[in-house]
């Protein structure tokens, strides 16, 4: 049953003495932030490209607020420079903390801020496995991740059941960002409020439990794991760690550092973020799993020989070692060896194009990975003119030019072209013009 005057009851409750500048922040203007991709450049650099006015953030030294712009129009998010991304958002990646050579698992990815996150604290290393269930969120997803460049991450499409079979203690790592009520995005989407009820709450609740024993599956002994909401809910958050730690008691609730103020209602070992602390609603909790269960002996993925794309590889790129996969007809390469994950894979590593009537057609990914940004032979620097142009979808010349080329804008992989004698054809995907 919808009850608006629910959810001020129990804001109530838990924020108290608090509460009357709870209700004033709700009603403030959101705060927009964005996340650095320092898998591009270092943080200087990047900032030293952004083009507009922006702010060191609250909690994450690679997020900054920004106001009044356009992001996703500037050249800095076309770059893949920056990731748009509530500030708060960022947080439990950063607490979960990946080593570098690690397995990754983002169980609920989309739209796939906090695969990027892991990506740039591991350095994208090792392997990062971004699981969405609602393919067409999965689809975001991807997108998303080839925009930042992102190389070594499988991108699945299972739900949490499958995904734990397929992956049955072999994480060092696991962030369950769970689907939730939401309550943490009211002050963007106010009809969170107006379909409001508590049989919501309980229904993602229940969820909840069942994602986190997969979770809890997934993780091997001495790995990982950061569950997370974006909502209120003592139901959805505190409560749900506490009796999943009822069930595992070889699973230890670990001290987050006193960087993030606000604490968990009555334990102080997990946090909270609200719009009280210039963020929106995030919860974080972090546990380590200290018992060996059951460990998959995971087999790799058969890489394909085909001639075309070794040929095209050959004349376009400097490459010794890598290893090609093919999946539901499209072709994606690795620099390292890959899991085989079954059933629902959508992306083996780099997306790098498709073969038609014995033709290979290179996708836009290929040229914008970060593992291959030194590895073309023929590259184009464009000026502030010609890169204007070319986004726009205008056709450009460069005198002598035939063949591939990597097109970059201020030393950034930017498109790809293919030139016949100095014509540089328009190959930048028609849904980024602008």
């Amino acid at each position: 049953m919808k009850d608006k005057t629910l959810f001020y009851n129990r804001m109530q409750d838990i924020y108290k003495d608090e509460y009357d500048e709870f209700l004033k922040a709700l009603e403030d203007k959101p705060i927009s932030s964005f996340y650095i991709n320092s898998l591009k450049d270092s943080k200087e650099n990047i900032l030293h490209e952004i083009g507009f006015k922006y702010k060191e953030g609250r909690y994450n030294p690679d997020s900054y607020y920004y106001e009044d712009v356009q992001i996703g129009k500037t050249i800095a998010n076309d770059l893949g420079l920056i990731y748009p991304q509530e500030m708060s958002a960022s947080i439990p990646s950063l607490i979960l903390n990946p080593k570098e050579n690690s397995c990754i698992v983002d169980m609920c990815s989309a739209p796939g801020g906090k695969s990027i996150n892991l990506a740039c604290i591991s350095k994208d290393s090792g392997i990062l496995i971004s699981n969405e269930y609602e393919y067409k969120r999965a689809m975001i997803l991807t997108s998303n991740l080839e925009r930042m460049g992102i190389s070594n991450v499988i991108v699945t499409n299972k739900n949490g059941d499958d995904l734990a079979v397929s992956l049955m203690g072999v994480a060092d790592y696991v962030l369950l960002d769970a689907p939730c009520s939401g309550e943490g995005m009211i002050r963007k989407n106010h009809e969170i409020i107006d379909n409001y009820s508590m049989d919501n709450i309980e229904l993602c609740s229940l969820r909840q439990k069942q994602l986190i024993e997969n979770a809890y599956d997934i993780l091997k002994e001495g790995g990982y794991l950061v569950y997370s909401t974006c909502t209120y809910a003592k139901e959805e958050n505190e409560d749900i760690v506490h009796d999943f730690l009822k069930r595992h008691e070889d699973m230890e609730l670990m001290t987050i550092d006193n960087r993030f103020i606000r604490r968990g209602i009555n334990d102080p070992n997990m946090v909270r973020f609200t719009v009280l602390d210039g963020t929106e609603g995030q919860f974080v909790s972090l546990m380590r799993k200290n018992s060996a269960g059951f460990s998959k002996k995971m087999t790799y993925k058969k890489p394909v020989r085909n001639k075309i794309i070794e040929e095209f590889i050959k004349e376009n790129l400097c490459l010794d070692e890598y290893y090609i996969y093919e999946q539901n007809g499209y072709y994606y390469m690795s620099l390292k060896p890959l899991w085989d994950l079954g059933k629902n894979v959508l992306r083996y590593g780099i997306y790098i194009g498709e073969i038609k009537k014995n033709i290979f057609y290179p996708s836009h990914n290929l040229f914008r990975s970060n593992a291959l940004r030194n590895c073309f032979k023929k590259v184009i620097e464009l000026n502030d003119e010609e890169y204007l142009k070319y986004r726009s979808g205008l056709n450009l010349y460069h005198e002598d030019a035939n063949g591939y080329y990597l097109l970059t804008y201020h030393g950034y992989a930017f498109a790809y072209t293919k030139a016949t004698k100095g014509d540089l054809k328009n190959k930048y995907p028609k849904g980024l013009r602008y």
